[in-house]
């Protein structure tokens, strides 16, 4: 009985597989006779994108699909920002009074300018589909899809030589809102029931409203006000450039073969991405305790940065120019 019923078994497997590869035969004549998936391309590109790999698929005799992942290597750039003394925005000049005093007290010695890197790269992957406006024709095409991956492209941040500036600066700050915020000069004290002397203290107060408050005029609100860029509470100085993680594309192109065989492949794409407007460049101000914009709420934005902040708000959309080899393997 076990056996009839085993043999009953092992033919409703064997007449099932048999169906089963029929139909896959089916599928597979059919996928052939359409062009559709019935061809496999490997390739490499090159792009202002990075490098990028990719494989791609008839899907109608229309239409390829392209899949694959672009990687942006690494890129350094370098900057530098003037350390000033400001009154309501406006530069007094006192920068070497200033680091004479914070030397004086906390042996720190401070550079005037602070130098600082900025660092670029994407890793994105990408979906496209090719689409011939004429079969017969395999050579030109429009393109639609999307890029999908990095949002932040981009970060700029103090060079390391930078901390012990950036460390008193943020000593001198903390010393002058102290000052110029305390009433009490006679109860200033000095560790244990030592106080300071009220002239001295005085004197001290009359030094920092004459000096000003430190920090790096970046650029101006648009309402005129100065933004001065001052460094976090460790110590540092960064920002950090973003676009959309989702990435529309369009563009058009051409392709051919450059082999007897037909089998490697040549192509150029040209085309725009839309990463969201221009991308948004942002630093937090620990100060008011919010994130400021630099490419959306400054405006006149000041040297190097400037030039870099007035780059950036040209690409609202973001030209790519790729250059594709291709290699067919099914």
């Amino acid at each position: 009985m076990l056996t009839v019923a085993s043999n009953l078994k092992m033919d409703a497997q064997n007449t099932f597989a048999a169906g089963f590869r029929l139909k896959c035969d089916s599928i597979f004549a059919w996928c052939r006779e359409h062009h559709v998936a019935d061809g496999l391309d490997v390739g490499l590109s090159l792009s202002d994108m990075g490098l990028g790999l990719e494989v791609k698929t008839p899907v109608t005799k229309w239409v390829d699909l392209r899949a694959g992942v672009d990687w942006m290597p690494k890129f350094r750039m370098s900057t530098r920002f003037n350390l000033n003394t400001y009154s309501d925005g406006v530069p007094t000049g006192n920068f070497h009074h200033v680091a004479q005093l914070v030397y004086n007290n906390t042996g720190i010695e401070m550079d005037e300018i602070v130098k600082m890197h900025g660092v670029g790269s994407m890793v994105n992957f990408k979906l496209m589909a090719d689409v011939y406006p004429v079969p017969s024709n395999r050579h030109w095409h429009v393109t639609a899809g999307f890029y999908a991956g990095t949002s932040m492209i981009g970060r700029a941040y103090n060079a390391k030589e930078e901390q012990p500036t950036l460390v008193g600066l943020n000593l001198y700050n903390r010393a002058y809102e102290y000052f110029t915020n305390l009433t009490d000069i006679f109860n200033v004290p000095l560790g244990g029931n030592t106080y300071m002397d009220p002239d001295m203290v005085e004197e001290l107060q009359e030094k920092f409203r004459r000096y000003g408050r430190m920090g790096v005029h970046i650029g101006d609100f648009k309402d005129g006000t100065p933004y001065i860029m001052e460094p976090a509470p460790d110590g540092t100085v960064s920002a950090k450039a973003y676009v959309n993680h989702f990435k529309p594309y369009l563009g058009a192109g051409y392709s051919t073969d450059i082999d007897r065989e037909g089998r490697w492949h040549f192509g150029v794409d040209l085309g725009v991405l839309f990463w969201g407007g221009a991308p948004d460049v942002i630093n937090h101000d620990y100060v008011n305790g919010r994130d400021v914009n630099f490419t959306k709420e400054l405006i006149n934005v000041r040297g190097k940065v400037g030039r870099y902040i007035r780059t950036i708000k040209s690409f609202p959309v973001y030209p790519v120019l790729a250059i594709r080899f291709s290699y067919t393997i099914l």
